[in-house]
């Protein structure tokens, strides 16, 4: 299966998340059996999606029948609406920065705190809402995040390690 040229970059992309995602599953193996189900869970349904998304990009006929499935067009009317917008490598760190402080904000002090910082961040500074506009977003989001996982599912989200230190 081969991928053409224009669609590398998009394949080394999702090789490089994959490889995220595989290291995030193996890590997750070091933790408590309840702390690791969570991030066991997101990992194991990310890696057949990434595949999937690969697999999409190459030039064979399974490739083109996932493009169709998921898009209902063909690899090269997906590739013809496309953004043309060229980013820059600047640009793009930009955004992995963006999510390597949100991971490192979690890891420190936990999800429910950092999710609506990083939500009302982005949306405020990112998606150039106005200050009203991003502070309910983070509202409705750490609302979501805590009715759906702490109250219906009583699952008990990573509390950051500061909490575990001070705590």
């Amino acid at each position: 299966m081969t991928i053409p040229q224009h669609r590398r970059a998009s394949a080394y992309y999702i090789l490089v998340i994959l490889a995220f995602v595989v290291l995030f599953i193996v890590t997750s193996y070091q933790y408590k059996l309840t702390d690791r189900m969570f991030p066991l869970m997101v990992g194991y349904v990310a890696v057949p999606l990434l595949l999937i998304d690969l697999i999409a990009l190459t030039d064979s006929k399974i490739g083109r029948k996932i493009s169709v499935f998921f898009s209902a067009k063909t690899p090269e009317e997906v590739d013809k609406d496309a953004d043309k917008t060229k980013r820059t490598m600047a640009e793009e760190l930009k955004i992995f920065m963006w999510m390597g402080t949100l991971v490192l904000g979690i890891y420190l002090i936990g999800f429910l705190p950092c999710t609506p910082i990083f939500v009302y961040c982005w949306m405020k500074f990112r998606g150039g809402y106005s200050v009203r506009q991003s502070a309910y977003l983070a509202i409705a989001t750490i609302t979501f995040v805590y009715v759906l996982f702490e109250i219906l599912l009583q699952y008990e989200l990573y509390p950051g390690i500061f909490l575990y230190w001070y705590g």
